[in-house]
C-alpha cells in the first residue's frame, strides 16, 4: 500500500516479489477478505483493502506510542510520583527534596499530600499514593514500613528566656516550666513523658497541640518551653526562639511507608534515595 507495487515492496524488505504475491495471498485467505483486485499483472486495493490498511496503520501507530512509553519509563520523562506525608516533613524537607527531584526529573511530576500519619498510612495501602512518611504511632497493617529518620529531640525557648545561657537542657531545668506539649495521641510524646517521669521531674503543660510548626510559634509567643522534631525547624523563620540540644535523648521516628507487595516504580525509588541522602547530609 506504501509502494503502489508488489516490486518495489520486494526492494524495500529484501525478498522476491513472488514472496509478496504469496504473503498477500495469505493474509486475504486469514482476513476471509479481498484486499486488491488483480488486473494484467496490476493490483489495485479495493475499498476493504483500503479500510484494512487504515486499521493496521492505528496498530501500528499504537505499537510505537507503546515503545516511546517505555522509553519514557526507562527515562523518567512522564509520569507522577504521588507522595504522602505527616506535617512535620511536608512544610519543608520535603518540598526541598522535590524541588532538587524535579530538576533531575523535568518530565515528572509530583503529587504531595500532606495528611495525619494515619491516613497518610490508609492512602498508601489503598494504591493511592505511591510512598507515604507517617509518624511510628500508626498501625502498620497493610504496608511496609520502615524507620526513615529518628533524630533527638531540641529544646525550644523563647527569645531571651532564663535558661538561653544553657548549652544543653535538661529535665531538671524544666522543671515546674511552663511546657507546650505535643498531644496524647503522639508515640513521641510519650517517649518525652516517660523521660520526664524517669527523672520525677513535674513540668506545667499549658498547651498541647498535634503540629511542630504550631508549637514553634506558641513559644516563639512566649507561651511556654518545649521539645520537639528538630526536622520541623526546617524552611522555620526562627527569629524569636533559642534552640539547644536536650539530653537524655528522645527520638522522634518517622516511618517510610510503601505498598505492602513493595512494588514500586524507579521513579519513587529515586525519589526515596534523595530523600534518604539529603537526611545523611544535614
Amino acid at each position: 500500500m506504501a509502494c503502489g507495487t508488489t516490486t518495489r515492496a520486494a526492494e524495500i524488505l529484501r525478498v522476491s516479489q513472488p514472496a509478496i504475491s504469496r504473503l498477500l495471498g495469505d493474509l486475504e485467505r486469514a482476513t476471509r477478505l479481498k484486499l486488491f483486485d488483480r488486473s494484467k499483472g496490476r493490483i489495485r486495493p479495493t475499498a476493504e483493502g483500503h479500510a484494512f490498511y487504515h486499521e493496521v496503520r492505528r496498530a501500528f501507530i499504537g505499537l510505537e506510542q507503546l515503545h516511546f512509553a517505555a522509553e519514557n519509563i526507562r527515562s523518567f520523562s512522564a509520569g507522577t510520583v504521588r507522595v504522602a506525608s505527616l506535617p512535620v516533613l511536608g512544610h519543608a524537607f520535603l518540598p526541598r527534596i522535590i524541588g532538587a527531584f524535579c530538576k533531575d526529573y523535568p518530565g515528572l511530576s509530583v503529587l504531595l499530600h500532606i495528611r495525619s500519619s494515619e491516613a497518610v498510612k490508609d492512602l498508601v495501602a489503598s494504591g493511592q499514593f505511591d510512598l507515604g512518611f507517617a509518624a511510628d504511632e500508626i498501625d502498620r497493617a497493610g504496608v511496609q514500613a520502615r524507620i526513615f529518620s529518628a533524630p533527638d529531640a531540641v529544646g525550644i525557648l523563647p527569645a531571651g528566656h532564663a535558661l538561653e545561657d544553657k548549652a544543653v537542657l535538661t529535665p531538671d531545668d524544666l522543671a515546674d516550666q511552663r511546657f507546650v506539649s505535643l498531644a496524647s495521641e503522639d508515640a513521641a510524646r510519650a517517649r518525652i513523658d516517660r523521660v520526664f517521669e524517669a527523672a520525677n521531674i513535674r513540668r506545667r503543660i499549658v498547651v498541647e497541640t498535634q503540629y511542630s510548626v504550631t508549637i514553634c510559634n506558641l513559644v516563639r509567643n512566649g507561651v511556654g518551653v518545649a521539645l520537639i522534631n528538630p526536622l520541623a525547624l526546617d524552611g522555620l523563620d526562627r527569629t524569636g526562639l533559642t534552640i539547644r540540644p536536650f539530653r537524655p535523648p528522645v527520638q522522634f521516628r518517622t516511618l517510610l511507608i510503601t505498598p505492602p507487595n513493595d512494588l514500586l516504580s524507579q521513579a519513587s525509588r529515586s525519589f526515596i534515595e534523595m530523600a534518604e541522602r539529603e537526611l545523611e547530609d544535614r
